[in-house]
């Protein structure tokens, strides 16, 4: 364990780096912080009393271990909101219209350049199937069909 930080009022913890607040902490009521730096730290009182030097840790070690706990279960959390993302997404992208407007071989034209080709397939008389637009329409219906 490299760095501690435990902060009675607040019922913070953060080690490395790493912060999160417990349901409960039991430390004496003068005591504001506790700090650690992986080999020696001291108490921070609240009531005027100096700093007092540890050595140890270990008589936290309830309050270390409901941090692992803690840290354990949103680090879970956010594993399982990062899987329900990617699957969503990935559902996301399966649908057909996504496809029609993502797909990197076959998808709609931006819109700009489909009133272009309508344009272009009106002055030519092309308003039906032989028309550009419409052939262009159809290739990506046809790669990425509802069913």
């Amino acid at each position: 364990m490299a760095t501690l930080t435990i902060i009675k009022e607040d019922k913070s913890v953060t080690r490395d780096g790493y912060g999160c607040v417990l349901d409960t902490m039991d430390l004496p009521s003068n005591v504001h912080a506790i700090q650690w730096d992986g080999s020696s730290g001291w108490i921070e009182y609240n009531d005027g009393t100096a700093n007092e030097t540890i050595d140890s840790i270990s008589a936290y070690s309830t309050i270390t271990d409901d941090f692992d706990t803690k840290k354990a279960a949103e680090e879970a959390a956010a594993t399982s909101a990062a899987t329900e993302a990617t699957n969503a997404q990935t559902a996301l992208e399966n649908t057909y219209g996504w496809k029609r407007q993502n797909d990197g071989t076959t998808k709609y034209a931006e819109i700009g350049d489909q009133l272009d080709q309508l344009y272009k397939d009106m002055l030519a008389g092309k308003l039906d199937a032989t028309g550009e637009w419409a052939k262009g329409i159809k290739a990506v219906k046809d790669a990425h069909p509802k069913s």
